[in-house]
């Protein structure tokens, strides 16, 4: 049975009381906010973007430096009639990416054809006789989606066919890049692009996303870039890329454009599902629709569910779900078989470290998939291979702090060729060196910990029972959509009371359990039915957990999507950020008076003064100062490697945390004391500082738009007269309360489509404006105080921080 060890959540102390003002001006719960900062996710405005996504946060296209070449480049195919080849892969990625880029070409007017190899037939990636066969159907551009950042030989090969090669990928690239026309790779060293975890179908929609803007002139763009987000969300979620920052915002509007696409086949696949006309999840599409797509590639060939996703026909869309289905179905039944025999193999001796197995005829297009299942059995590195003939393929998956790729290359002499990164990998080898890898991988592993092979679980907060309630699980919704990178919030619970516990589902395989002395709580743990003959007989029990609803007859239920049980969990406590939490803990106005030094920190009052006294001042001095310039709405420091006799302020600070923050770096490089001078500023500068926008502001946005969503709608409002700030943050509020949605966007230019208001708009309900509202109030108010207040009571509240 795995070894597991339980991660405790950090303490955050500031976010776990529900007065803690963060939680409470963004009108969140303290658990979200404190899991949003366990993950990274800290600042006022970071919270904002992540729980309310905005279209207009997308990266514009042309931030790749080589995006205007490519769109050149095609430009002159298009004026030429040239014929131009998608070259894309077999997965759910390479399939979303090839057909979003061939829909978006044909409807350009492109002269396209799209191509996706066979995994059986011609393994991963950009081969020389598919480069043969477009040049002599007279290809002229070859544009590689998901594939092509390692192929130097068959990029050179296509440059002497007279081909010019478009490269969109992701992948790592290699030291030695394929010398193409133009690389769309934001891993690439100077790639340019300022977010790298795009999926491949993502690196394809910034393609796309370029072309609109450059080539349709005839309007339909706006609705397009949108209408092939579903697309984009579907690869991107199950190519398990980070949910995070450009991602997030991908699949966020992606599954809202799902749940009205307009792709005939996608919208027929889940039917196919039963998941049409429903709201849809992230995990939905990951477990559901994403490895029926997979499965024809994995089977046989990709080119069903290329041909789903692009088809016009309603019956060939259902012949073609259905294929679907049934292959996914067989890959289902021959992934089981494999499974079991692994297992079979595996109880029958010791556990290694490092699992190595092999069989005669294993399906490689599933060891994938049943090496993950290994992995989540047994918490080992797990590498599988199917010997085929002369040559096994092999295919390994890693667990945390195991790098497969790494150890691969460590045994680079026994393989023929591998690939891939930390936790997943490909590789082929001789069947004769199968038990010498087994043993070398073994033998690598003997200088890694113990520990390292107990799984852990990491909590991102501990809840007593009586708290799972309908409320909570509302909070944690907020945090979708859920993924690699994002994952659902682990809550865990000590000594829950274990009511009954019993092995459920068709194989029994499955373990339920109620909590609670009556009952009251319901839990579910799929394929850990090993675990209810640890738990019989505890009258209490330890579980980590996620929270799902649970649907029947009309009623709707709390579930504990069981992680582990245990009758006594190993907790294991982190400390790693003991300085941060102590600066945490202690907060800010703690430490800061904890400074034996800031006693001796001068501080003169020179805000009656105007620039020309305070100048005049300072050059009889002699004195070196370093001026912290508070006059704008973008604060600026002075250079910090600046040791000055004095700090001296200007305009109006953000908090007296500002100040404080000033007097103590003031002191840590030696000077003497700080002098408040002029402390003028405009409300505007105020407003456009805390990204404030008031009723008023707001209201006659609304008319400006609304003006020109009655003449055309959608349209194009040439931002004018405003500035852009303004512009940005009132349109993400009225995004935010669902009265339009900002379709696409270019410098000077954003693309909006108008919804009518179905009922009396509330300012109050959008969490931009709220939180805005708060800081804006907040500032003012500490303006008035910064400002007006007499030197004695100024000094007092400075010494507060002294």
């Amino acid at each position: 049975m795995t070894k597991r060890i339980w991660t405790k959540p950090r303490p955050l102390p500031g976010l776990q009381d529900s007065s803690s003002s963060l939680p409470q001006r963004l009108g969140i719960s303290p658990v979200v906010a404190d899991i949003l900062s366990q993950r990274g996710v800290g600042t006022e405005e970071e919270i904002l973007e992540f729980l309310s996504p905005s279209l207009l946060n997308l990266n514009s296209p042309f931030a790749f430096r080589e995006m205007a070449k490519a769109v050149e480049r095609l430009e002159q195919a298009r004026a030429q009639e040239e014929k131009i080849l998608i070259y894309g892969d077999y997965d759910v990625d390479g399939v979303t990416s090839t057909a979003l880029l061939y829909k978006v070409l044909t409807d350009l007017g492109f002269k396209a054809v799209a191509y996706i190899p066979s995994r059986m037939d011609e393994g991963y990636g950009l081969h020389k006789d598919a480069v043969l066969k477009a040049s002599q159907a007279d290809v002229k551009v070859i544009i590689t989606v998901d594939c092509g950042i390692t192929a130097v030989d068959e990029v050179e090969y296509a440059r002497s066919q007279g081909i010019d090669m478009i490269l969109t990928d992701h992948h790592e690239p290699p030291e030695i890049l394929p010398q193409a026309y133009t690389i769309l790779n934001p891993k690439v060293k100077d790639s340019r692009y300022p977010f790298r975890e795009l999926a491949g179908v993502g690196v394809a929609f910034k393609l796309a996303q370029a072309l609109l803007e450059t080539l349709d002139c005839g309007g339909t763009g706006a609705y397009a870039v949108l209408e092939i987000l579903d697309l984009v969300a579907l690869g991107t979620i199950a190519d398990l890329v980070p949910l995070t920052h450009e991602n997030r915002t991908i699949v966020a509007y992606g599954l809202r454009q799902m749940e009205n696409t307009i792709h005939l086949g996608l919208r027929t696949l889940l039917e196919e599902c039963g998941l049409w006309g429903k709201p849809l999840k992230a995990g939905q599409i990951a477990f559901m629709v994403a490895p029926r797509i997979n499965a024809a590639g994995r089977m046989d060939s990709a080119r069903a569910g290329l041909e789903l996703l692009l088809t016009g026909h309603e019956d060939r869309a259902v012949e073609l779900a259905r294929f679907l289905s049934r292959e996914n179905a067989l890959r289902q039944d021959t992934e089981k078989d494999i499974f079991a025999e692994a297992v079979k193999i595996l109880e029958e001796a010791p556990l290694p470290r490092v699992i190595v197995l092999s069989g005669k005829n294993w399906h490689h297009g599933v060891i994938g998939i049943v090496a993950s299942r290994l992995v989540e059995r047994y918490y080992r590195p797990v590498f599988l291979v199917t010997e085929e003939e002369d040559i096994g393929k092999g295919s390994a998956r890693g667990i945390g702090g195991y790098h497969v790729l790494d150890e691969l290359k460590a045994q680079a002499e026994l393989l023929e060729k591998f690939g891939g990164h930390s936790q997943a990998a490909g590789f082929s080898l001789k069947p004769e060196n199968i038990p010498l890898l087994c043993e070398a991988l073994n033998q690598a592993a003997q200088n890694f910990p113990e520990d390292m092979f107990y799984e852990r679980v990491r909590v991102d907060q501990c809840v007593p029972l009586e708290a799972l309630d309908a409320s909570l699980m509302r909070d944690l919704e907020h945090l979708a959509p859920f993924g690699f990178g994002n994952p659902s919030p682990v809550l865990a619970g000590k000594d829950y009371p274990l009511y009954m516990a019993d092995l459920v589902g068709k194989d029994q395989a499955h373990l339920k359990c109620m909590f609670g002395t009556q009952g009251e709580w319901e839990g579910i743990a799929f394929r850990k039915g090993e675990e209810l003959g640890n738990i019989l007989g505890s009258s209490t029990v330890d579980v980590a957990f996620g929270l799902d609803w649970n649907t029947f007859r009309g009623t709707q239920n709390i579930q504990l999507m069981i992680k582990d049980i245990q009758p006594k969990a190993p907790w294991q406590e982190d400390n790693d950020h003991s300085a941060a939490l102590q600066e945490i803990a202690l907060g800010p106005e703690e430490m800061a008076a904890g400074s034996p030094s800031s006693q001796g920190l001068k501080v003169m009052d020179w805000r009656a003064k105007n620039r020309e006294e305070w100048s005049k001042t300072l050059e009889s001095w002699g004195a070196s100062v370093a001026l912290w310039d508070f006059t704008g709405s973008d604060p600026q420091r002075p250079e910090t490697d600046l040791k000055a006799d004095w700090a001296m302020i200007i305009g109006v600070p953000s908090s007296w945390n500002a100040v404080r923050e000033i007097m103590r770096e003031t002191q840590n490089q030696g000077g003497q004391g700080m002098i408040i001078a002029e402390s003028k500023i405009e409300a505007l500068v105020l407003k456009e500082r805390t990204g404030y926008l008031s009723r008023e502001d707001l209201v006659q946005l609304y008319r400006v738009l609304y003006d020109l969503a009655i003449k055309n709608n959608p349209f194009t409002w040439q931002v004018e007269g405003i500035p852009l700030w303004q512009a940005r943050t009132g349109l993400k509020i009225l995004e935010e309360l669902n009265l339009l949605r900002c379709l696409r966007h270019r410098p000077g230019a954003i693309h909006i489509e108008w919804i009518p208001a179905k009922k009396k708009l509330d300012l109050e309900g959008a969490l931009r404006f709220r939180s805005a509202k708060k800081r804006w109030q907040e500032t003012m108010a500490f303006k008035e105080e910064y400002c007006t207040m007499p030197w004695p009571e100024f000094q007092t509240r400075l010494g507060r921080y002294r």
